[in-house]
């Protein structure tokens, strides 16, 4: 495995023709700033279990997901418009966990200018297009989804996304506070 987290660039159809394709990018310390400003957002605070509330928590997390590359274990992607001027800043997050040969789990969160956009829609199937198809460290792995039992907003987008309802995972705080949907991804 490569020691730095390639980027992911959209390609295919998307939304519309006007709509800047996706670049997931590692996380800097750059987005410690936006990182704090999207935790203070009340409706993401009531579904995430971890809070940045400043630029030293940030800073750490970003740490983290660069741990977690190195060793294997994580890819965490910003996700950005890119456009000719260059990455926006970050309109969300997205991130692949899992060590051995079991599937792997995807999370992900989006800021509330990118909600409704179809963004963590088109995040989703990239990351699940290189978990499944690409060169990575997750290859060929299934993806699996969890989120919080009563997030419809992530339930409608993993089904969208292709991923099926397949269980209901019981609370096991701190780590899972409450009950989770488990959505396992339908792979050709």
């Amino acid at each position: 495995m490569s020691s730095t987290q390639p980027p992911l660039r959209e390609t295919g159809n998307r939304t519309a023709p006007s709509t800047p394709p996706l670049l997931l990018r590692p996380w800097t310390y750059e987005d410690a700033e936006p990182l704090v400003r999207h935790h203070r957002d009340p409706q993401l605070r009531a579904w995430l279990a971890t809070h940045l509330d400043t630029t030293r928590q940030a800073r750490a997390w970003v740490d983290a997901q660069n741990e977690g590359w190195a060793a294997g274990t994580r890819a965490a992607f910003a996700i950005v418009e890119d456009t000719a001027a260059g990455g926006t800043a970050p309109l969300g997050h997205i991130a692949v966990t899992g060590e051995g040969a079991t599937a792997v789990r995807v999370g992900y969160w989006t800021a509330p200018r990118a909600r409704g956009r179809g963004i963590a829609s088109r995040a989703l199937t990239r990351v699940a297009r290189w978990v499944a198809d690409e060169d990575g460290p997750f290859a060929g792995r299934t993806p699996e989804l969890v989120h919080a039992v009563g997030n419809e907003g992530s339930c409608r987008t993993a089904l969208a996304c292709g991923f099926l309802l397949t269980g209901t995972l019981p609370a096991a705080p701190p780590a899972r506070p409450r009950a989770q949907h488990l959505h396992t991804a339908v792979l050709p």
